[in-house]
Parts: C-alpha cells; structure tokens; sequence
C-alpha cells in the first residue's frame, strides 16, 4: 500500500534491516508501506530507512490525520 506522511515525523527506524537509530526524519510525501509477516506496518523512506507500527499505532498515526492511506 502507499500512504501519505502529512507532516514531518522523527520516527524511530531501522537502516539496511541491521543497524538501527534512535530517531529518523520522515519527509511529508508518500510512501511504501509493508505489511510484514510479524503483523506490523513497514513503512520505508528512498533512503531504504524503515519505521514499524502496529496496526494501534498505524490506525492512531491515521486518526491523527498524521499517515493518510493513498493506496492499498
């Protein structure tokens, strides 16, 4: 699916599946999001950076009009 980042997030993520960093910049714009087979929401960046959400946190993120789905 693609959703849509309406603001400007620090999100917490993963680089290159092994590395992680405490905080990552997500840009408004669009992106790439996974449904992973641990039953989380991957979302990844052109940077190949990667933020999981439950799908809790992933519906909220949506409630708060901060992730908008484009595309599913």
């Amino acid at each position: 699916m693609r959703i849509k980042i309406t603001k400007s997030l620090l999100l917490q993520a993963q680089i290159q599946e092994t590395e992680t960093t405490p905080k990552a910049l997500f840009p408004e714009g669009e992106y790439l999001a996974i449904l992973t087979p641990e039953g989380k929401i991957k979302v990844v960046n052109a940077m190949k950076m990667k933020a999981r959400f439950s799908f809790s946190q992933f519906r909220e993120k949506v409630s708060l009009g901060e992730f908008l789905v484009v595309e599913s």
